[in-house]
This record gives structure tokens, C-alpha cells and sequence, in this order.
């Protein structure tokens, strides 16, 4: 049994974001901060004899989004990443008021990558592991340009959807 005086807290910097390094590589770089999402099962509500509702144990998991603030670099190569994967998504190229069709030169990307982080111990070694199953882009973040800031760096959000995580 492990002894509680012996235990070091997690670090909120102690992560690693790994998605496919041929199509995102600089997603997996640039990643600054994450929202594991919630899990949450219902209770199976069921009325009974004057009794308004006895509830029960559900039978479906719904989880929440994945959710990461990314930094962005002056190429915005993260931005292009996810902008093409969710353009390629949905299959449609954008079309110019003037009727020309405008395709970027891209990768075949599949619409579903699996998205693993990694959780680091004090030491920086892996410790354990979110896997997210079949992901996809559902939101690229909004981007604050201002010419009146701290010297920080423009971060943007990118959320995800999954069907399941598993927790290694």
C-alpha cells in the first residue's frame, strides 16, 4: 500500500498531446493547455406508486468535448492543420464570388484520428494515458489580434469530439 506522505501531485504542465505526427505534426507541438471532458451517465428515471420518480442506474454514457488551446506561430501552421482537416471533412472546396474553386494541396487525412495524451510524473516519464477514440475537429477557436498587449502569445481553441476515451 502506497503511503500518502510519499505522494507527489499531478503538474498541471505535465502532459504531452500526440495525434499523427505525418498530418499534425505541429499540433502535437504547439499544444499549450487541455480539457479532459466530463463522463456522465443519467439515472433511468421510473415512476412508481405515489412516489413522483425512483431513479435507476443508466445505460449510456454521454462524454463531453475534448477542448485545447493551442499556440500559434507566425506561419499558423496549427490554424492550416485543423482548417484543412475540417475542410476536407466536409468535402467542399470553397468557391470565390467569382466562381473559381480554391483547393489546398494537402494530404489525404482520414476524418477520424485517435488523439493520445499523455500524463507525465514529476520525473517527465509517462505515468498514464487518455485515448480518444476516432476524434474529429467540431470547433476552430476564435483568435484575439490586438495591438495593445502583454508580451504573450495568441493562443487559439480547438475542440474535439470522440466516441470513447480509454484511460490506460
Amino acid at each position: 500500500m502506497q503511503d500518502y506522505c510519499e505522494t507527489n501531485f499531478l503538474q498541471p504542465s505535465g502532459f504531452k498531446v500526440i495525434i499523427s505526427k505525418e498530418n499534425t505534426p505541429y499540433l502535437s507541438f504547439m499544444a499549450q493547455s487541455i480539457q479532459h471532458p466530463s463522463m456522465t451517465v443519467n439515472a433511468v428515471e421510473l415512476g412508481y406508486k405515489r412516489m413522483q420518480q425512483v431513479p435507476f442506474t443508466g445505460d449510456a454514457v454521454e462524454f463531453g468535448v475534448v477542448t485545447m488551446d493551442v499556440i500559434l506561430d507566425e506561419g499558423m501552421n496549427v490554424y492550416g492543420e485543423i482548417y484543412n482537416w475540417l475542410e476536407q471533412m466536409l468535402e467542399t472546396p470553397h468557391k470565390l464570388t467569382r466562381g473559381i474553386s480554391y483547393k489546398t494541396d494537402r494530404t489525404q487525412l482520414s476524418d477520424y484520428q485517435d488523439i493520445r495524451v499523455q500524463i507525465l510524473n514529476s520525473y517527465n516519464n509517462k505515468s498514464k494515458t487518455f485515448v480518444y477514440r476516432n476524434a474529429f475537429p467540431v470547433t476552430l477557436g476564435d483568435i484575439n489580434f490586438a495591438s495593445t498587449t502583454e508580451e504573450t502569445f495568441i493562443v487559439c481553441p480547438i475542440s474535439f469530439r470522440f466516441d470513447i476515451f480509454d484511460f490506460l
